[in-house]
This record gives C-alpha cells, structure tokens and sequence, in this order.
C-alpha cells in the first residue's frame, strides 16, 4: 500500500531537485530519505528513479508516481478539511504569507471581522515577498499566501495550488505633490543625463521585474537610484523629491503628500490567495478568504478617491 509520507518525498524531489534538499525540509537525514525511497520503490514495484552524477532523479514512472503523488496529497488535504467543515466551527490557527502593500491596506479590516466573527481563530502574519512564500506554501511552512501577479511576469503557482480571484489593482506613477511630470515626460527624458530617478524593487521581485520591462516597451531604461522593496520608503524618497516610484491603486490611501499619475494603458497587477490544492474547504481558510474580500469591497471607494478617479 503506498504511504502518503513516503509519497511527498517523491513529490518533493521532484519540487527541490535533491535529496539534501528534501531532507532539510522535511527534518530528516539524507541517509533516512533515501531509505524511504527505497521503501517507495518497494511498495510500487518498479524502480522509481536513476543516478546522474551524485544526483538522484525521478525516471519516467517517478514522475507519473509524483504526478499521482500531487492528487492524493491533495485529496487527503481535502479530506480533513472536510471533516472540520462539518462541525461547523471555525477555530484553531492558520498562518499566512504576503507582502507590505497588503499587509498594510487590506488586511488589518480582514483581521478585525475575524477577530469579531470567530474569536477562537488565530492569524499568524509573516511578511514575504511572492516569490518566497509559494515556495513556504508548497512546503507546509504557511496555510494561505496573498499573492500578485504582473502582466508579462509568468505567474509562480501551478497545479498543486487553489487560487482565488481577489482584485485586479492597478498599477500608477507617483511623483511628488508639487509635479507636473507625466510619464510622456519621463518617455522623453529616456536614460540619459535628464533621466527621471526612481525608487523600485529590484528586479528579483515580480513589480521590479514588470516596471524594468514596461519602461523598455516605451523605450528606455528606467533610472532606479534607490532599489529598495520597502513601499513607504519609496513613498518617502518621492514626497521629499528624490525620486519618483509606481505604487497600487489599493495602496494609495498610505501614500501622503505625493500625485498620482495614470502609465499608459493602465496596467493592472492581479491580487489572489492561494492555499494548497485540497485546502480550499478548510473552514478557517475559507472565513479568512471571506474576510478579505469584505475588506477589498469596503476600501475600494477610497483607493479610488485618492486616484481621481
């Protein structure tokens, strides 16, 4: 009988691509990964991967074993979940991942109805950037992530993974308040002596990536000053006329003493949660996806205040 331990190691071999790999995540020793996937081959029947170099890899039916891996893991996800939805109580503790833009806009009203709807549920908050906390959600380090994507950037979840729509939230230039700068203007300043400083993520994350490529669509390079992830730092280096930067619509009503300035096209960053495959019904996960989405409907108006529209 296949043993769903012994299965999310194949499924994680496959994720991380080494068996160190798999056994620093999951706590184990290198020595006692192997055994168990020893043992795996055994309770299939058929060998289930090869040695390239030092490396161990999954063979053809390694990876149609994996692939099965993903579904059953999930089914058992959704199974407890089941069980807990049928009792009707939303309890317990569950710990998400997201990034500053949220953290601060949406979620402290998303917390308040929780903490008044199902006081006996807990949130643990861990700020992470997208591209670190699917990989803490593929791992079981954090329920539920709050997560973006950018036009042209390729979203990071896959299969294994149960996303919801949450808003699309567009992207806008700031400048300082006393500006009369345009993105045209910036367009025309290109990157030479004249160019416009900015305030950007760096092109590791998903909006440094997105707005390096837009300002390339338009012909020149953007000029990043200061890369910092930090949204209130950025903010500030703009409001005191250092640099200017590009923030989200929802974010807005953070943002002090700086314009806001409509890029052509108006591009949109999609907001979503995303928990593990099979999750979706686990009560507690589910009461926080509702929350949020209560939140985005109550500050909407505001955001869209601050952008004139």
């Amino acid at each position: 009988m296949l043993d769903l331990h012994r299965l999310r190691i194949v499924r994680e071999l496959r994720r991380l691509g080494t068996v160190t790999a798999v056994a620093e995540l999951l706590n184990y020793t290198h020595s006692a990964i192997s055994q168990q996937l020893a043992q795996c081959e055994k309770d299939v029947g058929v060998t289930l991967y090869e040695r390239s170099g030092r490396r161990i890899v999954l063979n053809e039916q390694g990876e149609l074993l994996a692939d099965y891996a993903d579904e059953l893991l999930a089914l058992a996800d959704a199974a407890q979940s089941a069980v807990l939805d049928s009792t009707s109580q939303v309890r317990g503790r569950i710990r998400v991942a997201s990034f500053q833009t949220v953290l601060a806009s949406i979620l402290p009203e998303a917390l308040d109805n929780l903490s008044r709807d199902y006081p006996d549920l807990k949130v643990e908050i861990t700020q992470l950037e997208i591209e670190n906390a699917i990989p803490a959600l593929a791992n079981g380090t954090v329920d539920l992530v709050l997560g973006e994507d950018y036009p042209g950037v390729v979203p990071l979840t896959d299969n294994t993974v149960h996303r919801e729509h949450l808003l699309d939230d567009e992207l806008v230039l700031i400048t300082p308040a006393d500006s009369t700068l345009t993105f045209g203007d910036i367009v025309k300043r290109g990157s030479g002596p004249e160019a416009v400083a900015f305030a950007l993520d760096s092109v590791e994350f998903s909006l440094g990536k997105f707005f390096h490529a837009f300002c390339r669509q338009h012909g020149f390079e953007a000029n990043v000053l200061f890369e910092t992830p930090d949204p209130f730092l950025q903010t500030y280096l703009t409001r005191t006329g250092h640099a200017c930067s590009v923030t989200s619509a929802f974010f807005a009503p953070l943002q002090p003493g700086v314009r806001f300035v409509h890029l052509p096209e108006r591009p949109h960053r999609t907001l979503y949660t995303a928990v593990r495959a099979g999750r979706e019904q686990h009560p507690a996960l589910r009461a926080f996806r509702h929350a949020l989405t209560q939140s985005v409907r109550s500050t909407a108006a505001e955001a869209e205040a601050h952008l004139g529209n």
